[in-house]
């Protein structure tokens, strides 16, 4: 590691680090509100507010983490269980006879539900004691669904399916995502810049964007500055499907906040104990209360930010600090959010390629700490077969059952997660001297 978590590097590292930083967190987050607003039929004008909203609080619920919560460098983004449940919901609501409006005021609610369940846990301390549930099983099925979950996000984004409403392979799109990833990696191999990869790879992939004339106009700003608002999607409404599908996910997610937490304390060289567990919990119902009153996609930590360390091997919580602030400024400055938003997706998608590959590498590690005789193999192999099998089922095809349940078996990594859990410590519980000494390995 160049820069322990409590070391100030020189200026220059500094600066650029919060640079590389800023860019990784926008590029994670910046198309989550876009996305959301296209699927609620959002206008131009409200999606730039809905945008500007989500950068401000994920900027507020990051610096807080880093600084009084877990106090590790990992930002707080939109949860892609989180966003993929929003759209779910856009899709069953609309068969339902649901307004987008009062999907969104409902999920609101189920935000605020999730925060208090979030902060109780943290303050009674159980998050420390329900780590115990999540074995390297589970945490290695969840990390590699997690991973398989964003490979098509990933593959399609770099090759321009979907972009601008494209159904095939784009080749001028492909042909940049692949140098854009030579980048990458030629400067992972050079010990003077790989450090800042991923910012390079971004800054030449969006420059190369430009200079073809691929990059969109920048949207002029209406106002200098631009408050974040409460309640994006009006007061709060009960919806018993959807509020309780949020306390779900939210106890669901305890496996995204412990195995975030553990894996960064791996890649900072400072391992997480009781206490950063606990304070993590405390914070994520913080940003989770924030989500809900603000009307923005919850948060949670990113399992990304271990990989960024582990690739640039700055663990040092001052350039990311300093990142979020400016993560803040950006969202009340309507014309900086505008320019940002002009980040072309592929370019975001290839450049941080080789690190969200290291997520993979992650779950299959702590699968590799299993001995993996015919009782373990049952249990990771039936939870990732389920998980990837569902995956590639289309959520239209759950629309005749209970939205509750049309929610659930609709996401793979949610019912891959549950099932490991429920075979790691019910059907196939193992005594506690096998677990202790599987732990120790």
């Amino acid at each position: 590691m160049k820069y322990s978590l409590y070391q100030t590097p020189p200026g220059r590292v500094t600066l650029l680090a919060s640079i590389q930083w800023l860019i990784v967190t926008l590029s994670s987050s910046i198309a989550v509100p876009i996305v959301i607003g296209e699927a609620y039929g959002l206008t131009e004008a409200a999606t730039a507010v809905f945008i500007q909203q989500t950068l401000f609080y994920i900027g507020v619920a990051s610096f807080i983490q880093v600084w009084i919560g877990h106090r590790y460098p990992m930002m707080e983004a939109p949860a892609g269980l989180w966003w993929s449940i929003f759209i779910i919901l856009s899709q069953i609501g609309v068969s339902m006879g649901l307004a987008p409006q009062e999907i969104g005021q409902s999920f609101q609610l189920g935000m605020v539900i999730s925060g208090v369940i979030f902060l109780v846990l943290g303050l009674t301390k159980s998050i420390s004691s329900l780590q115990r549930l999540f074995t390297p099983a589970v945490t290695g099925t969840y990390m590699v669904l997690l991973a398989v979950s964003l490979a098509a996000n990933f593959i399609s984004g770099m090759l321009g399916v979907g972009i601008n409403n494209s159904t095939t392979v784009v080749p001028g799109i492909a042909l940049a995502s692949i140098a854009i990833i030579t980048i990458v990696l030629v400067c992972l191999r050079i010990k003077a810049l790989a450090s800042y990869a991923v910012l390079i790879g971004m800054l030449a992939g969006w420059a190369l964007y430009a200079a073809l004339g691929w990059t969109q106009p920048v949207r002029e700003a209406t106002a200098l500055i631009t408050m974040p608002q409460l309640f994006f999607w009006g007061p709060f409404h009960w919806n018993l499907g959807i509020v309780v599908t949020c306390v779900l996910t939210s106890l669901i997610l305890l496996t995204n906040l412990i195995t975030s937490v553990a894996v960064i304390g791996i890649a900072t060289d400072k391992k997480a104990e009781s206490k950063e567990f606990d304070r993590g919990g405390i914070f994520t119902g913080v940003s989770h209360f924030v989500s809900g009153f603000s009307g923005v996609v919850g948060m949670i930590p990113l399992t990304l930010a271990a990989a960024v360390v582990q690739t640039t091997k700055i663990a040092s919580r001052l350039p990311f600090m300093i990142a979020m602030i400016l993560m803040m400024l950006i969202g009340i400055f309507p014309s900086i959010s505008n320019l940002l938003a002009t980040l072309p997706t592929p370019v975001a998608y290839a450049a941080m390629f080789v690190a969200y590959s290291q997520i993979l590498g992650f779950g299959l590690r702590d699968l590799k700490r299993l001995d993996f005789d015919e009782r373990n193999i049952i249990v990771v192999g039936s939870s990732l077969l389920l998980g990837i099998g569902l995956m590639f089922l289309s959520p239209g095809a759950w629309v005749e059952m209970y939205p509750m349940f049309s929610f659930l078996f609709s996401n793979g990594l949610l019912v891959g997660v549950i099932v490991s859990l429920l075979l790691e410590h019910v059907i196939y519980r193992k005594p506690r001297e096998e677990k202790r000494d599987e732990s120790a390995r």
